[in-house]
């Protein structure tokens, strides 16, 4: 039954993009294609799996401002943004992580409706036995274990290396995919640092409490967005985001319903210069 319910969600779906797309119809006043993108890791999700975790919000902004919100997964971002930039795409509005927002706000008119009141926060993390105390402690061959260049944890370390005026040779840099690889590596003795999420690091001390130690923060930065295309009404937007907004104390089962899909903290209302300021970090360090 789940199967089956989810399977005629993409399929409802997929037809009414079809018939949007043909008729170039992709914002009107009474209807609009919600792009969603859930980030690196979940997203090599199927797209029915993508759907089925996002459908409620649609449903959800829709029930609220009598504007028909239609779901679009999206598997492939570098995609999704060039098409954007181009004018080629059917997402008038589009829910996804910090980078994609920023890039698109930056580079193909978008604006931020509403952001997670949460930020994105991540620390510099040694073993407790290393001598390091703080960033100012950094040589320029002390080995930071980090994600790729062009991900978020890595840019924020960077800039906060930068701040600090701390200068790491290229090899000191320790790309790992992974966050697990990365806790592998400090604890293989392969790296000195280890960049982690706040969230991994809860996780980590709780597994070893008295493994690890932190020795400063990085610089944070906004989390998850729902951003608009400035081609949709003033009125429209203004209606999305008071929609958006009122998810968060809605005690409603089709409230609850779109937090559970989410998994995001409360909305706030979303901020050019935040953005701003996470492209120049972006421009600086993911290239």
């Amino acid at each position: 039954m789940y199967a089956s319910t989810v399977k005629c969600r993409l399929i409802g779906t997929l037809l009414a993009l079809g018939v949007l797309a043909s008729t170039n119809a992709s914002a009107q006043g009474d209807r609009i294609i919600m792009g969603v993108f859930p980030g690196v890791e979940s997203g090599q999700a199927e797209a029915a799996e993508i759907l089925d975790r996002y459908m409620p919000l649609a449903e959800y902004l829709t029930a609220k401002t009598g504007i028909q919100v239609l779901v679009a997964p999206v598997k492939l971002p570098a995609r999704a943004i060039k098409e954007m930039v181009e004018g080629r795409s059917i997402y008038k509005l589009f829910f996804g992580p910090p980078v994609f927002a920023s890039e698109a706000i930056h580079s193909a008119n978008y604006l931020p409706l509403v952001v997670e009141q949460e930020r994105i926060r991540g620390f510099f993390v040694v073993k407790a036995d290393n001598k390091l105390q703080s960033l100012k402690d950094f040589a320029d061959t002390t080995r930071v274990a980090m994600p790729g260049p062009k991900l978020l944890l890595s840019i924020l370390a960077n800039e906060t290396l930068a701040q600090q005026k701390v200068m790491l040779k290229p090899e000191a840099r320790r790309h790992i995919s992974s966050t697990d690889g990365i806790q592998l590596a400090l604890d293989n003795g392969m790296v000195d640092v280890a960049v982690m999420r706040d969230r991994f690091l809860k996780k980590a001390l709780a597994e070893k409490p008295s493994a690890y130690r932190v020795v400063g923060p990085l610089v944070d930065a906004p989390g998850f967005a729902l951003i608009v295309h400035k081609s949709v009404p003033d009125k429209v937007r203004a209606r999305l985001q008071q929609a958006a907004l009122a998810l968060n104390e809605d005690g409603s089962a089709r409230a609850a319903q779109a937090r559970a899909g989410l998994k995001t903290s409360p909305f706030v209302a979303g901020k050019d210069d935040e953005f701003q300021a996470l492209q120049r970090m972006m421009t600086i360090w993911a290239s």
